[in-house]
């Protein structure tokens, strides 16, 4: 317990004795670290979070249309993925024209290589939940600023367009097959005006084949220039121009879907497409109320806003680095020093050369306290060692 009070006392006496040379080093590591801080380049951020309700994902109203999704992780890998499409390589390379970030009359490997810079600047990640946070960071607080505004606008259009599109293409294709059951019906009253009144496709193919072999029958007759000829190649022109028309209105829809069979009966007929234009009345009604919405199923966190601090360098950070490191080299100048300080054996070689005596050497004792008797007490020098 004594020599650790020793050991402690001389440490103390070799600190308090660097003192100054301490305070020096450690003070010119920590302004030097401080300094530093000032001068690198700094690096702001700027971000925003929103959050997509379930009710976007599952809206009674149309989920007979639009397949819900019911699962929270599977909302969650749903979010990711449209924000990771909204940030696409066309937004990058819009953001890049408007912020001159690269040129894109570069070589290609170029332009992907600075777009992949461009893209690691950004940073989104779930925050738990519908949740979701996406920042960018950049050299310009007020430039990162804007670019998570418009980033904010893109992801939220991207959400809301894209659902928009869905609605969009459900009620063109449900219009088109409204359009396909009645052109499909089977026309019973006769009179080739009212045939070319229902423009049904295969009532129209029948009345061409007609009017080709009519054409035919009368060719043999008569002189192309007919009237009657004349009157049917009219007639032929005509049906030719509403097939090529309703052809034209099911473009993209495969056979199926413009060739409804339907059965013979009138009634039945009149029935399946008074209960099919009803559904389709409900399922436009719901529609457009799931459009207009639309805007309220993506709440905001958490909006854009300037960065005051920058997340690089920071300066706390860089004082304990210059604290650290200024008590580190404090120790090795204090280590140093010491171990090239002369000894007691060197001190006294040197005095003796100074005073013109030779060294014989060092003695070394202790003294011993003796106890004799009660009336005296004698404390003698014994000798330990001696060396030559």
């Amino acid at each position: 317990m004594k020599n650790d009070q020793v050991i402690i006392k001389d440490l103390v006496k070799t600190l308090f004795k660097y003192k100054l040379s301490i305070i020096l080093i450690i003070g010119f590591f920590l302004s030097f670290s401080i300094s530093l801080s000032e001068f690198l380049q700094k690096q702001y951020k700027s971000q925003f979070e929103i959050n997509v309700y379930s009710k976007y994902f599952k809206n009674p109203l149309i989920s007979e249309i639009v397949p819900g999704v019911y699962n929270i992780p599977e909302m969650r890998f749903t979010i990711d993925s449209m924000v990771k499409e909204s940030i696409s390589d066309d937004y990058l390379d819009q953001l890049a024209i408007d912020y001159g970030f690269y040129a894109l009359d570069l070589e290609e490997e170029k332009i992907a290589k600075q777009r992949q810079f461009l893209r690691e600047r950004f940073k989104y990640y779930s925050t738990g939940g519908q949740s979701y946070k996406v920042s960018f960071e950049d050299v310009d607080p007020y430039r990162a600023k804007k670019i998570a505004e418009n980033t904010l606008d893109r992801v939220k259009g991207h959400f809301i367009d894209g659902r928009i599109q869905t609605i969009e293409l459900v009620k063109q294709i449900m219009l088109q097959r409204l359009q396909a059951l009645n052109a499909s019906q089977k026309i019973t009253t006769s009179g080739s005006d009212k045939a070319l009144a229902s423009r049904s496709p295969e009532v129209l193919s029948a009345e061409l084949k007609k009017i080709q072999s009519n054409i035919a029958a009368l060719g043999k007759q008569y002189h192309s220039s007919h009237p009657k000829l004349q009157e049917l190649f009219a007639r032929r022109k005509t049906i030719k121009n509403w097939l090529q028309e309703f052809n034209t209105q099911f473009d993209g829809l495969d056979t199926t879907s413009t060739a409804v069979a339907m059965p013979m009966d009138k009634e039945v007929n009149g029935q399946l497409t008074g209960k099919f234009f009803a559904k389709y009345h409900d399922f436009n009604m719901a529609l457009d109320i799931e459009k207009r919405s639309l805007a309220t199923y993506i709440g905001i966190i958490e909006r854009p806003q300037l960065p005051i601090t920058p997340i690089w360098p920071k300066r706390r950070l860089f004082a304990v680095l210059g604290f650290l490191l200024g008590v580190t080299f404090a120790f090795i100048y204090v280590v140093v020093k010491e171990l090239f300080l002369p000894g007691r054996e060197e001190l006294i070689k040197a005095e003796a050369k100074e005073l013109g005596v030779s060294y014989l050497g060092t003695t070394q004792c202790r003294f011993v306290k003796v106890e004799q008797s009660s009336d005296a007490k004698l404390t003698s020098l014994e000798p330990r060692a001696l060396t030559h």
